[in-house]
């Protein structure tokens, strides 16, 4: 059994996130991408030599706006993802890898209601309190997958969650661990 504490910056999320759509989106993202430049070509061809023009310029516009929209929605989505994480309270994480499953326990620690005008500002002698969550992921049951980077370990659960596993919060004892449990587990 390996236990691991530590906590996640915003610019290791955005990495996570950008892996993540690499991994689970940019294939998708190119064939699209394909199919609107034949689009393209096709209307240009109808504005060009058609008998209706402005059918030919619209499914252009049309065409084009929905291929750049493709390649953009990925950025937008980041900037979005930061935007939420800056707002947020501070997490701490624990994770607890043992034969069977993988346990992920975040810790959100929540100021106390405040009559205070200042977000982000805490109240002298008030305390912040803890909101705990548990998620369990059965190795047989989920599908996961797991990627390392220079700087992280990426685990993705489902095609839907990111973990993301700092190795600035691990020693090298517990990189090598760590590495060895996902090639160990086929993860």
């Amino acid at each position: 059994m390996l236990k691991i504490d530590y906590d996640v910056t915003i610019p290791e999320m955005e990495t996570g996130f950008m892996a993540h759509w690499k991994k689970y989106a940019l294939r998708r993202t190119i064939l699209l991408s394909l199919v609107y430049v034949i689009a393209v070509i096709l209307f240009v061809n109808l504005f060009l030599y058609g008998s209706v023009p402005i059918i030919g310029a619209i499914g252009t516009g049309a065409a084009l706006g929905m291929g750049i929209s493709l390649w953009l929605k990925p950025r937008r989505l980041r900037k979005k993802l930061v935007t939420v994480l800056e707002t947020s309270y501070e997490e701490k994480y624990a994770a607890v890898f043992d034969a069977q499953s993988i346990e992920i326990e975040t810790i959100v620690y929540v100021p106390p209601p405040t009559e205070s005008k200042e977000l982000g500002k805490l109240e002298e002698g008030a305390e912040m309190s803890e909101q705990v969550e548990k998620s369990t992921y059965v190795i047989s049951e989920e599908e996961l997958y797991s990627m390392e980077t220079n700087e992280l370990f990426l685990l993705f659960v489902n095609r839907a969650l990111i973990y993301v596993f700092p190795k600035r919060c691990l020693c090298e004892q517990t990189v090598n661990e760590l590495r060895t449990y996902f090639n160990d587990k086929g993860i």
